[in-house]
């Protein structure tokens, strides 16, 4: 590591440290996981749409022209930050020249300034593709776009070069040390020993007239956007219209978010938010929306989608056929008791699924490491053997099993096109699943009866909460789950004989995708799983919000506010894992029922988030928001660093 510089040293003679993100130097290594996943992701899918868009004559429009320029952009923003902070975070490689420092500052926010141009270019696509469509070809022409990618260009230069001369100008004296895991202008200019007010004050200038400026003749375009769409007389026509901004809308808001907050939090957070979330947030902001943004454009743009298919099938047209294909074609029709089935993956993402299999496989890694050590703490610490705790290692357990009861089979088929699993391993790996998913939910209803006992009743608790009820609630679960979920295997082994494709539209076993599969009469297998899911589901949901009201409305009633906040803050934890937990849980749920008209894919994308990223938010919420956890999580890495 550099030495610190003496009082008013030349800026240019010094090296400079760049420290990661402060206050979870231990985690560095695993929070670079999904960093590097979303940072790959990101260069190879704006590479795809740039090259797609390129070679495709038919995406030589407007709209898709900007869409290459924003790629481009994203593939600059990400690689001016990631490949540093991903040194930092792997081999501790903190140091940074002054000139170096200065230039990624430079192009950070000279990008940023571009691409924030970019997508007002490309709401202005819109409004005049929208409102004026006759005159869409004349406005925008080959030559006008040429000018708006140099007005882009030109305009971040000269905005964002300032920033050099301005920190240049400043006296440093005696600290090298910045807290951040990439250069940014207020990250420099605090550094200096001279007042800074000037940096200050045309930083605030850029981002209000350069961002701020966009941001409203953003919004005024979409004004005018819905006012035209709301005055056309057909729905169709307007649900077409509006389609065509979905995804414009999406990518707008996820650049400009975290964006804004991690300016504000900079200048204006001072000690209310902790300083590794303004960290990790400015880090978000340069890897998760190039990550998002071909993803979204090439999922949700039909052109984009057809063009991608088109090309992957006319790649691999000439290739042999491989085991999941040639079990396809050789099953494909009514079948007796079928040996093995097929599991093919995400249909109509086939040719990505080796891309999806990466971030999914830094879910499971992160989600099966931050469980493991929850577990690890809460047993070898006595402070924690508490039911809180007690329930919190259930959960943790849970989810590492949930988890890897899908993961391993589904990175086989996405990886090594290993799509085979008999019948009987099949409905093995349904009855974990659908059994692991019960359990977690009745913990989580026992989670907000300890709540409600701990808030409501507190001189109680100990005595309700005994060693010997939490094991019966324990048990319970447990036996509630295993006895619901093993009529579904039997409904399924003895009643359906015939299939009418032995091809499993899913990445894993699930009831209603075998189901589905049958040619006899399914409706006792319907009404069952219906069943189960209101009895198991419905039932604790309805008692978890009836818990809740009761803490809230005890909360409300308690004098001091302190008292109040203190009480509410021990529930965070829990609501944010129940919420994620049943939403996810509930859209699978009725899609696979009632949603015909949404694509296959946006199912099976959802069943395979709804059971990774519980398990893998669950130790990040609880660790983040618990404070004892989070004491100990520290103490066991800063132990092992001092060791």
């Amino acid at each position: 590591m550099a030495p610190f510089c003496h009082n008013h040293t030349n800026p240019q003679d010094v090296w400079y440290v760049l420290m990661g993100i402060p206050g979870l130097e231990g985690l560095h290594t695993w929070i670079s996981i999904p960093f590097s996943s979303m940072y790959v992701v990101a260069v190879a899918g704006n590479l795809f749409l740039i090259f797609l868009i390129m070679t495709e004559c038919s995406l030589h429009e407007p709209m898709y022209l900007f869409l290459s320029m924003l790629a481009s952009a994203d593939i600059l923003l990400s690689t001016a930050a990631a490949p540093k902070m991903l040194a930092i975070f792997w081999f501790h490689s903190m140091d940074i020249s002054f000139g170096s420092c200065v230039s990624q500052m430079f192009f950070i926010h000279f990008i940023f300034v571009a691409e924030s141009a970019i997508l007002l270019a490309m709401a202005f696509d819109r409004y005049v593709a929208i409102c004026y469509p006759l005159r869409y070809t004349t406005i925008l022409t080959s030559s006008a776009i040429r000018k708006i990618g140099i007005a882009v260009v030109v305009r971040s230069f000269f905005i964002c070069c300032p920033f050099i001369f301005l920190v240049y100008r400043l006296t440093y004296c005696g600290r090298n040390i910045i807290p951040h895991s990439y250069c940014e202008h207020m990250g420099i200019a605090r550094l200096a020993c001279d007042n800074i007010n000037v940096n200050i004050i045309y930083g605030l200038i850029v981002a209000l007239l350069s961002t701020g400026l966009d941001i409203m003749l953003i919004i005024i375009s979409y004004t005018m956007i819905l006012q035209a769409v709301f005055q056309i007389p057909s729905w169709a026509a307007r649900r077409k219209a509006l389609s065509t901004c979905g995804c414009h809308i999406c990518v707008i808001l996820m650049f400009y978010t975290p964006a804004f907050f991690s300016f504000l939090a900079h200048r204006f957070g001072g000690k209310t938010i902790p300083h590794h979330i303004h960290i990790l947030m400015a880090n978000l902001y340069v890897v998760v929306p190039p990550m998002l943004n071909p993803i979204i454009y090439g999922v949700k743009t039909k052109q984009i989608k057809d063009r991608a298919q088109q090309r992957i099938e006319d790649e691999t047209a000439n290739l042999p056929l491989d085991s999941a294909e040639q079990i396809m074609l050789t099953f494909n029709g009514s079948v007796f008791m079928p040996s093995a089935f097929a599991l093919i993956g995400i249909p109509g993402l086939e040719s990505v699924q080796c891309w999806i299999g990466i971030p999914f496989s830094a879910m499971y890694l992160i989600g099966v490491l931050g469980n493991s050590l929850i577990l690890v703490i809460i047993k070898y610490e006595s402070s924690l053997h508490k039911p809180m705790y007690i329930f919190l290692a259930m959960l943790a357990a849970t989810d590492i099993a949930l988890s890897t009861g899908i993961l391993p089979k589904m990175l086989g088929i996405f990886w090594f096109h290993l799509p085979e699993i008999s019948f009987d391993a099949c409905l093995m790996q349904m009855w974990l699943i659908h059994s692991f998913q019960a359990i977690e939910s009745g913990i989580l209803l026992a989670m907000a009866l300890d709540r409600y006992v701990a808030i409501c009743n507190p001189l109680r608790h100990a005595t309700i909460f005994s060693q010997q009820f939490l094991i019966h609630i324990g048990l319970g679960v447990t036996l509630r789950a295993a006895i619901l979920i093993i009529p579904s295997i039997g409904l399924i082994k003895c009643c359906l004989k015939y299939y009418r494709t032995i091809v499993v539209s899913h990445s894993y076993c699930e009831h209603m995708a075998i189901v589905k599969l049958a040619t006899e009469d399914t409706r006792v297998n319907k009404i069952y799983g219906l069943f189960v899911a209101f009895a198991i589901l419905g039932f604790d949901i309805i008692f978890i919000t009836l818990s809740y009201v009761q803490i809230f409305i005890t909360v409300f009633q308690l004098p001091e506010k302190e008292a109040r906040f203190k009480a509410f803050n021990t529930c965070i934890a829990h609501i944010c894992v129940f919420l994620q937990f049943y939403l996810l849980a509930f859209f699978s749920f009725f899609t696979h029922r009632f949603g015909s008209h949404i694509p296959p894919y946006v199912h099976i994308l959802l069943s395979n988030l709804y059971l990774l990223v519980p398990p893998f938010l669950n130790p990040i919420v609880y660790g983040m928001k618990t404070k004892q956890i989070r004491d100990h999580v520290l103490r066991v890495f800063f132990f092992k660093k001092a060791t």
